[in-house]
């Protein structure tokens, strides 16, 4: 599964990396993730709401922190 991460990441960190990372260890995936933090990278890849999560090419969840029920939820849906 092809993960990434678009958010504008101020002092703390991510936001969505956490809950990405507990999603995929209870799924028992051992999937990677990419952060993308940079506005041009951000408006390129065509996330026009950051944050947002994207997965296998699909723009998932956009325009808010995702819970972590939003993200177990899209994750099985590509199992």
């Amino acid at each position: 599964m092809e993960i990434k991460i678009f958010e504008n990441i101020c002092w703390g960190g991510s936001k969505i990396a956490p809950i990405v990372d507990a999603v995929l260890t209870e799924l028992k995936l051992d999937d990677d993730f990419e952060i993308i933090a940079d506005i041009p990278s951000i408006a390129a890849a065509g996330v026009m709401e950051p944050p947002a999560l994207m997965i296998n090419g699909t723009v998932k969840l956009f325009g808010k922190i995702p819970t972590y029920e939003d993200v177990k939820k899209v994750m099985e849906e590509e199992l």
